[in-house]
């Protein structure tokens, strides 16, 4: 079943079909994202499903990956031109992930261009060398991204995390100045 407008896109986020627009911008103070499968679920039928944390949806962190290692061969670097790196650390770091999440960011990216004509998927960190998340972040082996548009609108955020939901990463959660969108191993 698939529900249009706002009450169908708050469902489709697991957050029950409560029709509140700003709701659904203020999802990074609503507790924990949910996973896809859950979300299949409440729109199959209709009710709200109570969020579940990343780790239940994605699996938890299995170790670090370095530089140099064989778990770093194992990562692959984004290329596509249509989706830009914020790369603060100026080591092209956000560029290499898993090729799952890999994926994920390029259809994103996709439906980002498609919602927003001339706006792309900007993606602000993706694998963590430098040790910037807490101790158990999915940054460490390159399964998560920090996402958000390339004209850095605060009002896309909800849609963003809507368009992540809609591309089937395996947990997605809107906190106030990106999207944290991450895929299991």
């Amino acid at each position: 079943m698939r529900r249009s407008g706002p009450a169908g896109l708050l469902l489709a986020l697991g957050l029950g079909a409560c029709g509140d627009l700003d709701a659904l911008r203020r999802l990074g103070d609503e507790g924990p994202g949910l996973s896809q499968h859950r979300r299949a679920d409440a729109l199959r039928v209709g009710t709200h499903v109570p969020p579940v944390g990343e780790v239940e949806a994605v699996g938890a962190l299995a170790e670090r990956v370095r530089r140099g290692t064989p778990a770093f061969a194992g990562l692959v670097r984004c290329t596509d031109p249509r989706v830009v790196f914020k790369d603060e650390e100026g080591t092209g770091a956000d560029r290499w992930m898993t090729p799952r999440l890999r994926a994920k960011v390029v259809s994103l990216g996709e439906r980002v261009r498609r919602e927003w004509p001339g706006v792309e998927l900007r993606v602000t960190e993706a694998w963590d060398e430098d040790a910037e998340h807490g101790d158990r972040s999915l940054h460490y082996e390159g399964r998560a991204a920090d996402l958000t548009t390339s004209d850095l609108d605060p009002r896309k955020l909800g849609r963003l995390a809507a368009l992540a939901v809609e591309g089937g990463f395996g947990w997605v959660y809107h906190e106030p100045t990106h999207v944290h969108a991450s895929v299991p191993r």
